[in-house]
């Protein structure tokens, strides 16, 4: 994940798969809205500029249906991914092996490996002396407060932050 390094995901996926496949995926193990945002997988540092084409929400697109294998990608091979292009989250992905046995629909795309969650402290809790684990980033006061805020999920739906939003924390 673009300025995030240490988010990741190892996907296993077969080349005669579909960028939608893959799309499918990632939102899915990234928690991202599999329902809504577009997204694209791009060559090059500009996604708007060297796309292989958009993918709308559960799997349309003239970019869904482009299979892996069709545009060249082998070992080593690095390409990007943007989703939402409103906030636009980007990827970074580096093909790392070419798996050429046959293998069963049934299995793929699947997730293989993924980084280690750290766990972070509620702010909230924090400034009154306690250590609460939280499950959510305020991204509106991690905005206003120029640093990463995070909150249990008591703290959460406090009135505080009642209209906030927020997401489980990634990392």
């Amino acid at each position: 994940m673009k300025g995030r390094r240490g988010i990741w995901r190892k996907i296993d996926i077969r080349g005669d798969q579909t960028f939608g496949d893959l799309d499918r995926m990632i939102r899915i193990s990234f928690n991202l809205d599999t329902f809504d945002h577009l997204s694209e997988f791009y060559s090059g540092k500009k996604w708007y500029r060297s796309g292989f084409g958009i993918i709308k929400p559960i799997g349309q697109g003239e970019g869904a249906n482009l299979r892996i294998d069709s545009i060249g990608i082998g070992t080593g091979s690095k390409f990007g991914y943007v989703y939402d292009f409103g906030s636009e989250v980007h990827f970074y992905i580096t093909a790392q092996q070419i798996l050429e046995e046959e293998l069963s629909d049934e299995d793929f795309p699947r997730v293989v490996s993924e980084n280690k969650k750290k766990d972070y402290y509620c702010s909230d809790c924090a400034a009154s002396g306690k250590k609460t684990i939280a499950s959510l980033e305020c991204y509106v006061c991690s905005e206003e407060m120029g640093k990463y805020v995070y909150l249990c999920d008591k703290c959460a739906e406090s009135e505080k932050h009642e209209d906030h939003f927020m997401d489980d924390i990634m990392e």
